[in-house]
C-alpha cells in the first residue's frame, strides 16, 4: 500500500513539474527573421531570435536574443490591445526603404500586445518619411 501511496504522489509531482514548465515557456517564441532590424538603439543582424518576457510574471520587460547568443536586448513596453484575440505569434515592424524597426509583440491567445517605445533614429526618420513608413509583419511559423 505504501507503494501504491509514493508511486501517486510522485505521479502527481511529475505532471505538476511538467505544468509548471509549460506555463513558464508558453511566452516564448522562435522566430525567423530574414533582414536587419532595430530594437531601442540596437541594430540585430537577419537570423533566428527567441522572444519571450524577461520573468514569468511581468510582461514589461522584454528579451530578444539571437539563437546563437551572440546578440540579445531587453526592452520596455507598454500594452496595445486589439478587438481580435491572436492565433499566432506575431512581430510588427515599421520599414522605411530598407530599415526596419520593431515596434510590436504579439502572442497566441490574447488581444493585447506589447508595444516598443520608438527609437530617437525612428524619430529622425519618421520626421521626414512617415508618408513612406510601411508596417511589415511577421508570423511565426510561416513568415
Amino acid at each position: 500500500m505504501k507503494h501504491i501511496q509514493k508511486a501517486f504522489a510522485l505521479s502527481g509531482l511529475l505532471v505538476l513539474l511538467t505544468f509548471a514548465s509549460a506555463l513558464g515557456q508558453s511566452d516564448r517564441q522562435i522566430i525567423h527573421i530574414p533582414f536587419n532590424f532595430t530594437v531601442g538603439e540596437k541594430t540585430f543582424s537577419a537570423g533566428k531570435y527567441a522572444i519571450e518576457p524577461n520573468k514569468r510574471d511581468s510582461d514589461t520587460v522584454w528579451v530578444i536574443r539571437a539563437k546563437n547568443n551572440s546578440e540579445q536586448a531587453f526592452v520596455l513596453t507598454r500594452p496595445v490591445y486589439s478587438t481580435d484575440t491572436q492565433n499566432k505569434f506575431k512581430l510588427v515592424f515599421h520599414r522605411y526603404d530598407d530599415l526596419y524597426f520593431l515596434t510590436e509583440i504579439w502572442t497566441v491567445g490574447s488581444s493585447t500586445g506589447r508595444e516598443l517605445q520608438i527609437s530617437d533614429q525612428e524619430k529622425a526618420l519618421d520626421k521626414g518619411l512617415a508618408m513612406l513608413r510601411q508596417d511589415t509583419v511577421l508570423v511565426a511559423g510561416g513568415n
